[in-house]
């Protein structure tokens, strides 16, 4: 895990972008503690850089990605049998989550970034969620100027 606000600007390489939008019952410290061996869990490569941000109000995004996350049916939770009246669950934005862990792949596409990032918010649900039954958040990347959610 990379210590700084932000991520070293070098546009000299393809660089692969996804972000994580996620809630999740621990705390920032014990999220970024277990994340060496949640990484090693989930296989990442050794290149994958990861900041792990408190909410939004600390990152910069483009208009395109600004509009995507506000909207409350872009806020995804993965599970068949996840029934909103059973779970009294809102929906809401990704924006509103509480966590958003940034990645940036040196010599990956966006695509791989993103899947590389999916693999790793499993076992921080896994690891964290005392509700093993959905995980309450998803990825975010771009692709040919669009933000898609990763599937």
């Amino acid at each position: 895990m990379v210590n700084k606000k932000e991520f070293p600007r070098d546009m000299s390489t393809n660089v692969g972008k996804a972000y994580a939008f996620f809630d999740c019952d621990a705390t920032k410290e014990e999220i970024e503690k277990e994340l060496p061996s949640l990484r090693h869990d989930a296989r990442n490569p050794k290149g994958l850089q990861l900041l792990l941000h408190e909410g939004i109000s600390e990152l910069q995004f483009d208009k395109a990605l600004t509009g995507k996350i506000q909207y409350p049916d872009d806020y995804r939770i993965k599970s068949s049998k996840f029934d909103k009246q059973d779970y009294g669950e809102e929906e809401k934005p990704l924006s509103e989550m509480k966590y958003v862990l940034e990645a940036n792949y040196e010599g990956a596409s966006n695509k791989k970034t993103a899947d590389e990032l999916g693999d790793l918010l499993n076992y921080i649900h896994y690891e964290f969620n005392e509700d093993q039954n959905f995980l309450r958040g998803d990825v975010v990347y771009e692709k040919n100027g669009e933000y898609l959610l990763r599937k």
